[in-house]
């Protein structure tokens, strides 16, 4: 467990939750104390899966961590839950908002705390996940949050069609068959606008976390898009895709800039030229 999170993770909203969650940190960063710490955790665990509470702007928000999926739901937790990896824009105001790669549903849970805190009218939900066992898990948190979403069972690309989704653990399965794999599903695929053109929307929030489809996805969609979009998300392989990835929002008239960047990838947002006053 990275020492900087400790902080975010005691300053989470219930005390109970936080020191849940440091045993479950512990017990992935800290080997040589996992049997401890799960020993520690089985009073709370229910059916293979411990509560979490916690304060998302002012709202309070219940999640679940799967001991099966420690390492991944410990990661989307610390990076949706207690802090803002994508560096939401408040003041956008949606009516629509995509979660591309929902994983657990935690970015729509951060964004529907985001909006009923700000007093805005209810925006529409769709979010999208291939795995599985990860719908079963969003399927739960949207229950128990009391949000309403469209669920799609699919991964984004860049256009219609299917395609082999080479399943692994819960956060980095993909179209990739490079990497060691646990089985392959045919995957339906769409693009943006196949999604987005179902709902009357004006203004429209994307977030994409799709390992590695995101340059395939943008290039048909970027260019055509004339409403007021404010896109966030992952680029995968940033070495190698930064330059193309930058082209396709600069050829297009889109304020793009990368926020956190490592070799192997990089956090961005973009604004179409429609949204263009709502940065800042």
């Amino acid at each position: 467990m990275a020492f900087e999170n400790v902080g975010s993770i005691l300053r989470m909203g219930s005390l109970a939750s936080s020191l849940k969650l440091l045993l479950i940190a512990a017990s992935s960063s800290r080997p040589q104390y996992r049997s401890l710490c799960m020993e520690l955790l089985k009073p709370f665990a229910k059916e293979g899966e411990v509560p979490l509470h916690y304060r998302c702007y002012g709202r309070d928000v219940q999640c679940f961590v799967r001991l099966s999926d420690i390492p991944s739901d410990l990661r989307a937790i610390l990076d949706l839950c207690l802090q803002d990896t994508y560096d939401i824009d408040l003041d956008f105001h949606p009516d629509l908002v995509i979660d591309g790669g929902a994983n657990i549903g935690l970015f729509t849970l951060r964004m529907a705390a985001a909006i009923s805190a700000s007093g805005d009218a209810p925006a529409n939900f769709v979010v999208c996940e291939p795995l599985p066992r990860n719908i079963e898990q969003l399927q739960k948190h949207l229950e128990v949050n009391r949000i309403h979403a469209d669920l799609r069972a699919c991964c984004l690309g860049g256009e219609r069609g299917t395609i082999p989704f080479y399943c692994r653990d819960a956060i980095s399965s993909s179209f990739d068959p490079q990497k060691p794999y646990d089985r392959v599903m045919e995957m339906q695929v769409y693009g943006l606008r196949d999604v987005i053109d179902l709902y009357k929307a004006n203004r429209i929030l994307i977030k994409l976390d799709i390992e590695g489809m995101e340059m395939e996805v943008l290039r048909n969609y970027v260019p055509e898009e004339k409403r007021s979009v404010y896109l966030i998300g992952e680029l995968h392989n940033y070495a190698e895709n930064a330059t193309a990835f930058e082209k396709i929002f600069s050829d297009s008239g889109w304020e793009f800039q990368y926020r956190d960047i490592t070799p192997s990838h990089a956090t961005f947002r973009a604004y179409s030229p429609a949204a263009h006053p709502q940065a800042a």
